[in-house]
């Protein structure tokens, strides 16, 4: 699939999360979570699962750093060298909108002092080059979004080496959240996608939902 990739800004706007009684139309993955005792994290009220069954590959890992977040507490790494992509095969709604979310926090896992730079691919289509440099500098965590439309009945997120990349990709949390038609609906996705460079809340004065 080739699409072109628009920039989006977001306003705060309620996501649906729903689930069908055949295939679940959202995930909330916490990944590297299946060997924790807690077994998945909750988050802003939200339950999130470990992410095993929609990956095959990798090693996980639970940070030492005791003042995280659940979600950003473990994650799952690739330290295999000959290969380039790492997929996740999400179960999706053929035809519907999804918002992809990837969470990333390094936490120096890997005994390194700066995070790995790599590229993430939604669906064959490159959707830009994770850097969380800046941000773990400042304590930070990382996350990026796109929306698209689910072409086949599975949609494959991917972490891939590129170029730059001198250590292990890796993942904290991943979510693919499904979105109402009236969402966006102006924009054709079958030939584009939408991404994320800003989120804004106007009128409101409490915590931006993230």
């Amino acid at each position: 699939m080739s699409l072109s990739i628009f920039l989006l800004r977001l306003v705060t706007i309620p996501v649906l999360l729903v689930l069908s009684q055949t295939t679940p139309t959202g995930y909330l993955l916490d990944c590297g979570a299946g060997g924790s005792s807690r077994g998945g994290a909750t988050e802003s009220g939200l339950r999130y699962v470990t992410d095993e069954g929609f990956i095959t590959t990798g090693n996980i890992t639970e940070l030492e750093q005791k003042d995280l977040v659940p979600i950003l507490a473990t994650l799952r790494y690739f330290p295999d060298s000959s290969a380039r992509k790492f997929c996740y095969s999400i179960p999706v709604i053929k035809g519907a909108k999804y918002l992809v979310k990837t969470t990333y926090y390094y936490g120096g896992f890997d005994g390194g002092e700066k995070p790995p730079v790599f590229d993430q691919i939604v669906d064959g289509t490159k959707w830009g080059v994770v850097d969380t440099t800046d941000d773990y500098v400042n304590g930070l965590s990382s996350y990026y979004e796109i929306v698209v439309l689910a072409m086949a009945k599975s949609l494959s997120v991917c972490l891939a080496r590129n170029q730059n990349t001198k250590s292990s990709p890796f993942i904290s949390a991943l979510e693919v959240e499904y979105l109402e038609d009236s969402l966006y609906n102006a924009t054709d996705f079958n030939k584009y996608a939408l991404r994320t460079v800003a989120r804004s809340s106007f009128g409101g004065d409490g915590e931006l939902i993230g």
